[in-house]
């Protein structure tokens, strides 16, 4: 009778105990999840303070920036206009970082060589060429590249014209 009694209380308590292991188990995943969560948010605050800090970091930069740019545009107003001059020096002349630091202090700089004109898509030859930054006479504070004392883009015409006269080309101007 004991062991009828048992095979009984077992399909009793066996889906009973298996409901409270379910529950339980729901229970601690439940809060495993709470405990993740509040790490997360914990994390999240954390970046979010991060941040603020960065953008408080960055906004002081640029106001130190700004004020940097401001003392250069006040003490030395033609930099802004030399800056185009300069990759043009940089880029299609294919002029040194020192070269250009005295063009920039605008000081006359004697080259020899071979100058690459891109609206002849050539290169032209001089023994003794003067580079200068100078100030355009008809639009005050801005700069032009000057060689021997003529804008670059009237000596490389003149120099077109020169190399045209020594081929026997007539020019048609």
């Amino acid at each position: 009778m004991f062991l009828r009694h048992s095979s009984a209380c077992r399909q009793q308590i066996f889906p009973l105990l298996h409901l409270i292991l379910g529950v339980a188990f729901h229970i601690l995943v439940a809060a495993l999840l709470v405990e993740r969560l509040r790490f997360e948010q914990v994390q999240n605050e954390e970046l979010v303070r991060y941040i603020e800090t960065m953008e408080w970091e960055h906004k002081e930069e640029r106001t130190k920036f700004n004020e940097y740019m401001d003392k250069i545009r006040r003490y030395f107003p033609h930099v802004e206009k030399l800056l185009p001059l300069i990759d043009f020096c940089r880029n299609t002349l294919n002029f040194s970082e020192r070269l250009i630091q005295e063009l920039c202090k605008l000081k006359k700089v004697r080259l020899k060589g071979d100058f690459y004109s891109p609206e002849f898509n050539r290169k032209f030859r001089d023994e003794s060429a003067a580079f200068s930054f100078e100030e355009d006479k008809n639009r005050k504070g801005h700069y032009h590249i000057c060689v021997n004392d003529i804008p670059l883009v009237q000596w490389f015409r003149q120099k077109a014209n020169e190399w045209r006269n020594g081929l026997g080309i007539i020019s048609t101007r």
